[in-house]
């Protein structure tokens, strides 16, 4: 019976370990601009340093704790999303979470990425890189030169009609950030037109959990409160 017992327990320890190792790890890297000594924890997992840059290996959990730390007292708790095989980095803009970056850890198969937030070099087109599976919209995300070029044909526009057609071309096949939303939404003229839209975009955005932030474009209160009403129950 005994014998039963561990041979079974063997079994599941080795299944386990087997599906461990099997699962696509992510990576988390954050940058604070305020000089100081801080701690990160990621979970349980704790980096300190006082150069501002904290870096988190193989990630599992999809909705990590982030906790910064700093002396005795706790600046943020928030929990962050994260896709395998991508490196999200991110920026703690005052007592804000900004997402900077989201990045795939590799190319043709090979490790791609630098030490922070940018790939060791040009994209070798020769070799055709594996097809990953896409269940996510960060795997969309609209690069940063991509919407540069996107918003200088976007400030052109003078109406907001105009606006929202350029909003819903780009959106149709790429996903934004919040803080990329927020500088689209500013340019309207009719606040009205602002919620509609802000809600609209919730679909998209790539960093939910920083689309609150998004709240101070709105002239009226009214607005402000009917958005943060919207997301209370998303």
């Amino acid at each position: 019976m005994k014998k039963t017992i561990f041979l079974g327990l063997a079994m599941l320890f080795a299944t386990l370990s087997f599906a461990q190792n099997n699962r696509r790890s992510a990576e988390v890297f954050l940058e604070i601009l305020n000089p100081g000594k801080y701690n990160v924890y990621l979970d349980e997992e704790l980096v300190s340093s006082a150069k501002g840059r904290f870096r988190f290996y193989d990630v599992y959990n999809s909705t990590p704790v982030l906790s910064i730390i700093q002396g005795n007292t706790e600046i943020l708790k928030q929990r962050v999303r994260v896709i395998p095989e991508q490196r999200l980095v991110l920026s703690l803009e005052g007592k804000e979470l900004i997402t900077l970056k989201q990045l795939n850890i590799f190319r043709n198969r090979q490790y791609a990425l630098d030490d922070f937030d940018g790939y060791t070099g040009d994209y070798n087109t020769g070799i055709v890189p594996p097809v990953l599976p896409q269940p996510d919209p960060y795997y969309r995300l609209l690069s940063e030169d991509a919407f540069q070029t996107f918003l200088v044909q976007y400030r052109k526009e003078n109406f907001d009609d105009g606006r929202l057609r350029m909003i819903n071309v780009v959106t149709k096949n790429a996903s934004l950030l919040s803080a990329q939303i927020r500088i689209l939404l500013k340019s309207f003229t009719f606040d009205d037109q602002r919620l509609k839209v802000a809600t609209n975009l919730y679909k998209n955005v790539a960093d939910p959990q920083n689309y609150f932030a998004i709240s101070d474009v709105f002239v009226f209160p009214s607005n402000k409160d009917d958005f943060l009403k919207y997301l209370e129950k998303q």
